[in-house]
């Protein structure tokens, strides 16, 4: 749970104590990822438009997870695609980088540069569908065939309760 105060989330990290973080300082860049300290997770630091320098659709997003899971990135076997919910949480109008077309993206400068502007989320429980957000504009769409998406995709895992993480104030 958390409340948007000029720029500066309070979290509730237990039930007596809060503390107060910078929307800046809430991603913080660890080698080849960067931590959502709020959300707790962990997402590549880059995504396919930057490491395949190419458009992808929902097949070649499976993959390029299933590819980060087997070779242990990072020296993790959990990446995956993220959720719809997972996706909107790291787009933030007041944060800026940009996209491989040097056009303004909203989320962290923690983030490459130079990737993608869309992002494909994993498969839409029980149904044969997907999201894919728009880190430009905060949009989602939902694309009629996995194969015919032309987006890009940026892996996630969720941090396990033994990993911790932090920045200095």
């Amino acid at each position: 749970m958390f409340l948007l105060l000029a720029k500066r989330y309070l979290i509730n990290v237990s039930q007596e104590k809060f503390i107060f973080m910078d929307l800046k300082k809430r991603f913080i860049k660890i080698g080849e990822s960067v931590v959502d300290l709020e959300k707790r997770l962990m997402w590549k630091h880059t995504d396919t438009m930057n490491d395949l320098k190419k458009w992808v659709n929902f097949q070649d997003s499976a993959d390029y997870a299933r590819e980060l899971r087997e070779k242990k990135f990072s020296g993790f076997d959990d990446w995956r695609l993220p959720t719809k919910e997972e996706m909107e949480s790291i787009y933030d109008v007041s944060l800026s980088n940009t996209d491989r077309f040097d056009k303004e993206i909203h989320i962290s400068d923690c983030f490459a540069s130079g990737g993608g502007f869309t992002m494909i989320a994993g498969m839409v429980s029980g149904r044969f569908r997907t999201w894919v957000f728009d880190i430009r504009e905060g949009t989602f769409e939902q694309p009629e065939g996995l194969w015919t998406i032309t987006a890009a995709a940026r892996a996630v895992r969720t941090i396990g309760e033994d990993e911790s993480y932090s920045t200095k104030d």
